[in-house]
């Protein structure tokens, strides 16, 4: 399992980093093409389409990767792969008329301005062909074709990006361009996801197992909610409390932040499926821990260097008008983080209990409601930042506390807790780091360089496993060449 995630999740990181890095790519142009207010309304419709793929289909896709791993006959998969996608399709449509039909009192409450309807219809048609595209772009995760995956992740983000600077630098369309791109794209994935995984879909419904797919996935909808709220709480909190000015300032500092997100979405896409095959190994748990020891360290690196080269990085990414979001990122880049890493805690899904998964995360968005209502009148974006971040520190210890107790991991938990100190204190010296520009940068760099240093002395990095890994890698590429 430890070789072929790090292979699988090489490529799985290259079409989903292309995939949800969308944003980030395009962040330079938007940042000096649109207002923080007009960057606020993309945001919130882009947040509404979050929930939109995560209620609509009442989250099928979920149960589909944990049946469709487990079933090994053929006709089984199908039937299995052809009713979520008939059934997600079915709810997806009617969403999208529903939304339609009454787009006008929609975007006025959704934006809390008048006028923008059609901005609202297009941004529904992207949602009915991106929640679609989803389901069977992760179809090819649950299939373990890597390759097919990313060649799909490429095709949806080249056509999208190249698709919106059209609209948007030759045409002019504004807003409407950026919607526009994205429908184009997830159409292209669509159909080039659709051929890969083409032998997978038949017109068969078969309703014993839409049942019992739902049967599992619905008690996820409530728990996906919760998440739901945890992550974009802020985000709407900031809009109600203050404006939708504040919030594309904010937006742009949780779209830096969200590199973390690009980081951990190929160790995800390639290790849930894994988890699901091999968790019955007995040596599946030593593996599972290394692999989140390294996952650690290098995460806590780009954290670190993040936060501490916030200012620099809004610099050549954005303009002025934006660089107050640097405070931010300190915040919002663990919190990011924190809320994907539940991939290592894998003990609840396996013994099928989700509900406990739906309290967790139901509890951490009320937890993470009632810290907003009570920072961001006080400190403003900051408060919103702290509010998102206790409140993934709370939903992630939960997670991994009851994980354990299903299916236990032998975590180096004190390496890791001292490394998480240590970074703690580098953030902060970081941030005192105020003189000009290339010294400050020769300072951060130094930090860097002592965070990546001090891992190696408290066990999180290890040397020897470090050359095991270069020498594995080299025999790899051999092999590939061969």
């Amino acid at each position: 399992m430890f070789k072929q995630f790090f292979k699988d999740s090489a490529i799985y990181w290259l079409g989903i980093t292309l995939s949800q890095g969308i944003g980030l790519i395009l962040l330079p142009i938007y940042a000096r093409v649109f207002s923080p207010a007009m960057y606020g309304v993309i945001d919130i419709l882009l947040i509404m389409a979050k929930l939109v793929y995560l209620v609509v289909a009442l989250e099928i896709s979920q149960a589909l990767a944990r049946f469709y791993t487990e079933i090994k006959s053929k006709d089984d998969r199908v039937k299995y792969a052809s009713t979520a996608l008939w059934f997600a399709g079915t709810m997806y449509t009617l969403f999208g008329l529903i939304a339609w039909w009454f787009a006008d009192p929609l975007s006025n409450l959704v934006l809390g301005v008048e006028g923008q309807t059609v901005i609202f219809k297009i941004a529904v048609l992207t949602m009915w062909a991106e929640g679609l595209f989803y389901l069977l772009q992760g179809q090819l995760r649950y299939r373990l074709q890597a390759t097919a995956f990313a060649v799909v992740s490429i095709c949806n983000v080249a056509v999208s990006v190249g698709t919106v600077l059209i609209l948007l630098l030759v045409f002019k369309l504004g807003v409407v361009a950026v919607f526009c791109g994205q429908f184009i794209g997830a159409l292209a994935g669509l159909g080039l996801a659709f051929y890969f995984s083409r032998d997978d879909y038949r017109p068969v419904f078969d309703r014993a197992k839409c049942r019992e797919m739902l049967s599992f996935s619905i008690p996820l909808v409530p728990s996906s909610i919760g998440i739901f709220v945890t992550l974009y709480i802020d985000r709407i909190m900031i809009k109600w409390l203050m404006s939708i000015g504040d919030l594309g300032i904010y937006a742009v500092g949780y779209r830096v932040a969200s590199i973390m997100l690009l980081l951990s979405v190929g160790v995800q896409a390639a290790l849930t499926p894994l988890i699901y095959n091999y968790y019955q190994k007995p040596d599946t748990p030593q593996e599972l821990a290394k692999i989140f020891r390294y996952f650690t360290a290098f995460a806590l690196l780009v954290v670190i260097g993040l936060s501490i080269f916030a200012p620099e990085i809004l610099m050549i990414l954005t303009t002025p008008e934006y660089y107050g979001a640097s405070q931010l990122i300190a915040c919002l880049a663990p919190a990011v983080l924190l809320y994907r890493m539940y991939i290592f805690a894998p003990g609840l899904s396996i013994a099928k209990q989700t509900k406990k998964i739906a309290v967790i995360n139901i509890g951490s968005a009320l937890l993470n409601i009632g810290l907003n209502l009570l920072l961001i009148p006080r400190i403003g974006l900051m408060g919103a930042g702290i509010a998102t971040l206790l409140s993934s520190v709370v939903a992630f210890s939960a997670q991994m506390i009851l994980s354990q107790q299903q299916y236990f991991v032998p975590h180096a938990w004190r390496n890791l807790t001292l490394a998480l100190l240590f970074s703690i204190g580098i953030v902060w010296v970081g941030a005192q780091v105020n003189m000009d520009l290339w010294t400050d940068i020769m300072l951060k760099m130094m930090l860097l360089g002592m965070a990546a240093g001090g891992f190696i002395l408290m066990g999180l990095l290890r040397v020897e496993e470090l050359k095991s890994a270069r020498l594995l890698l080299t025999h790899f590429q051999i092999a590939n060449k061969i």
